[in-house]
């Protein structure tokens, strides 16, 4: 599959922060990995819109199971599948960074899964050494129809207790965070 989705952000959802996710590849270092890409009308599509720029990107999906009525038709693009808790998934995408000669972290780590505190700790976990100085991380589904998701408290525990700083982008539209660095 090639060129735009026959229809963008398929749930509406992710539409309002398509933006906010293509400038964050776009300031990425060229290299976003992407726990969560649904059917790849929202989030994927931003990404690959963001790393067009870049000589040499590497755009990295996770899911456990392919979703997608589109898929970026460029050689940089790889899809894992796979549980996001998984280190044996997390081998399989050091792998890809190894035959891709991609010697950096992620620049951008997007999660858009299952949004409970158990599965989101278990991630942060696991995706944490991928992750530099600079990377940011965005994550969708914080305020879950205009309702806090205590998701968002395990974020916030977790970057208090690692040096990050979590905070909220967005409230509309299911919620957008970001974490980075102190």
């Amino acid at each position: 599959m090639n060129g735009e989705p026959e229809q963008l952000g398929e749930n509406g959802a992710i539409r309002l922060h398509m933006p906010e996710i293509e400038k964050a590849a776009r300031e990425s270092n060229g290299f976003v990995l992407e726990i969560g890409p649904g059917q790849g009308t929202g989030s994927t599509y931003a990404i690959q819109q963001g790393l067009e720029q870049y000589f040499e990107p590497l755009h990295v999906s996770v899911d456990h199971q392919d979703y997608m009525t589109w898929k970026p038709d460029v050689d940089w693009w790889k899809l894992v599948i796979g549980d996001s808790r998984d280190p044996f998934t997390a081998q399989r995408v050091a792998i890809i960074m190894a035959k891709s000669l991609v010697n950096r972290y992620a620049g951008l780590i997007f999660i858009d899964t299952d949004h409970t505190p158990g599965q989101i700790t278990k991630e942060l976990e696991l995706w944490n050494p991928f992750a530099g100085n600079e990377t940011v991380w965005l994550f969708h589904d914080t305020y879950m129809n205009g309702i806090y998701n205590p998701m968002t408290d395990a974020i916030k525990e977790w970057a208090e207790e690692n040096g990050w700083i979590y905070e909220d982008v967005s409230k509309e539209s299911h919620g957008l965070g970001r974490m980075r660095k102190i």
